[in-house]
């Protein structure tokens, strides 16, 4: 199989199947990332963080990204055009029907299984990440200062990308 054609089967199968937003992609996209030697893990959370410090969703940021590296720009084309089809697709759909069957029991029923879903995903994301990422204190510092600055302030993501950049550039 061509690597386009690869990229395109698996960006449209993590379009379809991550549920819950940009952050559920992350850990599809590092497990098909790793099966594919498409590239290091290390070389993948640096991703990601260029991902979350560029405009847009992370998702399509990823596949954008993740498809340059392996195809070039026509790699990241298709990488992009396939993340982003299926959901545009299915939320077509639901368009057509999401107010009719919104507050319908089984509607919300599924719902409530969904969300603890997406939360055991994230976090199974940054468990995979974080393993690789805790290389020193000034990593566990810097992970644990970004999660109290949010938590508890609410601090916009860009400025905490620009502040763990600066510590980076201090304490590594």
């Amino acid at each position: 199989m061509s690597a386009l054609l690869q990229l395109f089967v698996s960006f449209f199968t993590i379009g379809l199947f991550s549920f819950g937003g940009g952050y559920a992609i992350l850990s599809f996209l590092q497990q098909e990332v790793e099966r594919r030697g498409w590239m290091t893990t290390e070389r993948f959370v640096d991703l990601i963080a260029i991902s979350q410090s560029t405009p847009g969703p992370i998702s399509i940021n990823m596949a954008t990204f993740v498809g340059y590296q392996v195809g070039a720009v026509p790699g990241a084309l298709v990488a992009t055009l396939a993340v982003v089809l299926p959901g545009m697709g299915l939320m077509i759909l639901l368009a057509l029907f999401f107010f009719h069957f919104y507050e319908r029991p089984t509607t919300q029923a599924m719902f409530r299984g969904l969300r603890p879903a997406v939360v055991g995903l994230v976090a199974a994301a940054a468990w995979q990440i974080g393993s690789v990422s805790m290389v020193s204190w000034a990593a566990v510092g810097i992970t644990a200062s970004c999660i109290l600055l949010i938590a508890k302030w609410r601090l916009h993501p860009i400025f905490l990308v620009i502040g763990s950049a600066i510590a980076g550039i201090l304490f590594f």
